[in-house]
């Protein structure tokens, strides 16, 4: 196992709980000094020669001794490969690096919406990700997608083992709420509606998907189905508060 490379650091922001994680992770995992690691929150922007509206949209890490600062993948790739790696080498290959550097700014440009976490720090500089229309209903087309998938194969499981014979894509008709909704709001509204709606469906789709392997499974415990069918409700109902607050702060700032 090599040792973690002297002189980097890491400015991450801490009102977004992945960043918070990820970055916690490569300190326990020997990637990363406690002391380098460095929230917006307390950061000194007079201490770095640092690409700050850049630094919003792409994590930086900067190496100490020669002042060089790498972004977003570079960044990533810096610290990981000290434990991995083979990461660089996959990193060279073209189309793994382009797939990678589209999926970074996809979940970079969504990262405040996908968590829907009010701040809790104030940091000493916003970095919060400029507001991409392009970038979030790429966010939300994929996760209605996967939510589809997932509600639709979990209708089909269900529909089998009770003998119901309907088509699982009737259940795709759930979409006609947010779409209701959004007939009733401007633009902006309207796509953080989807966005939020989109990423709770793929929540509940997947728990769905879970509770409908398990009666497919276990056939004959029907209640276990029925109390995993009222968590999800609950699941799915806290996501939604909880969602909804998050836009009614976010439009009423």
């Amino acid at each position: 196992m090599k040792k973690q490379v002297p002189g980097k650091a890491i400015i991450y922001d801490d009102n977004c709980p992945l960043c918070t994680a990820y970055t916690a992770a490569f300190v326990k995992g020997g990637l990363l000094k406690k002391e380098n690691r460095i929230s917006f929150s307390n950061v000194n922007m007079q201490q770095f020669k640092i690409d700050w509206n850049r630094a919003k949209h792409e994590i930086p890490v900067i190496d100490l001794d020669s002042g060089q600062v790498k972004y977003g993948v570079d960044a990533l790739t810096e610290i990981l490969q000290q434990k991995f790696p083979f990461i660089l080498k996959l990193i060279r290959v073209k189309c793994l690096s382009w797939f990678f550097r589209k999926l970074y700014k996809l979940i970079s440009y969504n990262r405040k919406i996908i968590v829907a976490s009010n701040n809790k720090n104030k940091p000493a500089f916003d970095c919060t990700p400029d507001y991409s229309f392009p970038w979030r209903w790429i966010l939300i087309i994929t996760c209605y997608s996967i939510a589809n998938v997932f509600i639709t194969t979990s209708a089909w499981l269900m529909f089998r083992s009770y003998a119901i014979h309907l088509s699982p894509l009737v259940v795709i008709n759930w979409m006609l709420i947010p779409v209701l909704l959004s007939f009733f709001a401007s633009w902006k509204l309207a796509t953080e509606i989807h966005a939020h709606v989109a990423i709770t469906a793929v929540i509940t789709g997947f728990l769905l998907l879970t509770a409908s392997c398990c009666l497919l499974f276990f056939q004959n415990i029907f209640l276990l189905f029925y109390a995993m069918l009222l968590l999800i409700l609950l699941v799915t109902l806290k996501q939604l508060v909880r969602r909804a607050t998050f836009i009614y702060n976010m439009m009423h700032r």
